[in-house]
């Protein structure tokens, strides 16, 4: 049995109930699984400083999530704020729903394309490419001209501008997967899959799964070199510890 800590990293509830009966129709029935979104921070992640803002904040959840007895973290947003920084201060497994899914991406084809909103999304996933090491297995990066907190006030029209994205991506630059760029685009995957005729990704159920799976397996991240903190930062995040259990 896993017990999962899904965080919306943004300061608004919005997407909490949508994640949950999304994520109510897929786990396991031995997964027990609770989603958050912060109290703190940005009301939404759409450019580096968002993303930058949010990451402190999720580094406490994380540290909450920990104390609180939960197995694994999922941050559900796609630029993965806070991940590296969760993942030296906890023991408990940390996944962002950017880097998991475009790894689980390249297992079901050769090139994946990166769809999500706003026009930094073409150079933020190209580099997100170059620093997970697979920017070669990158066939196409882009964004919707959409703000993420309308992304379910305009379905039909979001479902639209994607799909026309996602056929050019295969068509024009021979992507194999698709994989959809920001946690609000949760359910629309699986349309998707069917009309273009290749796998399209939803980035937080197959996170949500690959979680499941390395905690029922008591895997977690290695501490022997990149996420192993320096002695003296040990001691210097006890006391933050102090005042987060205070809040």
């Amino acid at each position: 049995m896993a017990k999962i800590l899904v965080l919306n990293p943004v300061s608004t509830s919005k997407w909490d109930e949508i994640t949950r009966k999304h994520l109510e129709r897929i786990a396991s029935p031995r997964t027990e699984f609770e989603v958050r979104s912060l109290r703190d921070g940005p009301k939404t992640i759409e450019t580096e400083y968002d993303s930058i803002l949010a990451a402190r904040y999720v580094v406490e959840e994380a540290v909450r999530a920990e104390r609180e007895g939960f197995d694994a973290m999922v941050i559900n947003c796609f630029d993965d704020p806070g991940l590296h920084a969760s993942r030296e201060v906890v023991d408990v497994l940390v996944l962002g729903i950017g880097e998991s899914s475009m790894m689980l991406g390249l297992l079901l084809g050769h090139r994946i394309a990166v769809i999500s909103t706003g026009k930094s999304a073409r150079s933020l996933y190209h580099r997100k490419a170059m620093e997970m090491g697979i920017a070669e297995r990158l066939a196409y990066a882009s964004g919707i001209d959409v703000g993420v907190l309308d992304l379910k006030e305009k379905e039909a029209e979001i479902e639209e501008l994607v799909k026309s994205e996602a056929r050019k991506a295969v068509d024009d630059y021979g992507a194999e997967v698709i994989v959809l760029g920001c946690g609000g685009f949760i359910g629309l995957p699986e349309r998707l899959s069917e009309e273009l005729g290749v796998p399209a990704i939803d980035a937080t159920i197959v996170t949500f799964k690959l979680a499941e799976a390395l905690a029922g397996l008591n895997l977690s991240h290695s501490k022997a070199f990149l996420y192993n903190p320096p002695p003296h930062k040990l001691y210097e995040w006890s006391r933050a510890l102090k005042r987060i259990q205070t809040r």
